[in-house]
């Protein structure tokens, strides 16, 4: 009995060996992961908690906007359309999900008015392009300036910044990204009018050949100081509400701080209909004046912009 229990217990030493022998290889490993542990929280309070866990572990820059490009994409006599091409870049190894930029945007860093992006994501590791498009009134930019006549320039401030949540191993984290840019811009607030109507009557001799001619000022002007150049002119006019003439022009002359064309025309009189008939009312008759053009705006380094107009006005004789 007692060779028996002997190796009975010396099985059972054996076993009990066989099963207790990898247990001390797992302590460092143990203690990697505390210590990976601690560190990592260290790390994260060594910050101050200001950063997100993400800034911490792989880039303390974070994800950052870039504004790539900046250009007035059109005007009218309303307002206009700014295009910023702007970049997200993030550089941790998690997507940034959809989020919209906040924005506060400033006019010599008087408050204009707060706007929202279309939502904004990037994958992991990359750079996201985008456009960001401000539509301006010109009655609320007018307000901002006590004399406009002599404004030149002014600038163009944004500042705001675009959360996103994100997930590190189930761990939360809030990505906040600041954007703060500022821009000089030309002061142009467009004005359009129909001057110095002129028309001599029609030879009815001449039969069907007779015609109508007519010249008059298309005169675009700027209410504020900057300088501009209107490069090609389509315009129409009408009438008391009937077609009477339309066309194109290639070159303008500048008078003061006006950019004038001088239409001359001579309309078939079969084809004038009833915007003939207006020019025999007494006192004279209403006016709508369409078109488009391109502007430059010299000493700015802006591309050509898109300027559309819809005037209504009153001619008198």
């Amino acid at each position: 009995m007692k060779g028996y229990q002997l190796t009975r217990n010396s099985g059972q030493l054996s076993r009990a060996s066989r099963l207790t022998a990898p247990r001390p290889a797992s302590k460092p490993l143990r203690f990697r992961r505390w210590m990976s542990a601690v560190l990592l929280l260290t790390s994260f309070w060594y910050l101050g908690g200001s950063c997100s866990l993400l800034q911490a572990l792989f880039d303390p820059n974070g994800p950052q906007f870039r504004i790539a490009g900046f250009s007035i994409e059109d005007i009218s006599l309303d307002g206009m359309t700014v295009k910023l091409d702007a970049e997200l870049k993030n550089p941790y190894p998690v997507s940034l999900p959809a989020s919209s930029l906040n924005l506060d945007l400033n006019i010599n860093q008087n408050h204009l008015t707060k706007l929202n992006t279309d939502p904004i994501a990037v994958k992991a590791n990359s750079v996201a392009s985008f456009p960001i498009r401000l539509n301006l009134e010109f009655k609320k930019l007018k307000a901002l300036f006590q004399n406009l006549s002599s404004v030149e320039q002014y600038t163009m401030g944004l500042r705001g910044s675009a959360d996103f949540d994100v997930k590190l191993a189930s761990m939360p984290s809030k990505v906040s990204v600041p954007l703060s840019m500022e821009q000089k811009v030309p002061a142009f607030f467009p004005d359009v009018s129909v001057e110095n109507f002129d028309m001599d009557a029609p030879d009815l001799l001449a039969g069907a050949d007779s015609a109508l001619a007519a010249a008059f000022d298309l005169k675009i002007k700027n209410q504020a100081a900057a300088d501009f150049l209107v490069q090609g002119l389509n315009y129409s006019l009408e009438l008391s509400g009937n077609s009477f003439l339309s066309g194109e022009s290639v070159e303008t002359k500048k008078e003061g701080d006006a950019s004038v064309v001088r239409v001359n025309s001579k309309i078939p009189l079969m084809g004038a209909g009833r915007a003939f008939l207006s020019l025999f009312q007494a006192g004279g008759s209403s006016y709508r004046v369409k078109g488009d053009s391109n502007l430059e705006f010299p000493g700015s380094d802006l591309a050509s912009t898109a300027f559309g107009f819809n005037k209504e006005g009153k001619l008198t004789w």
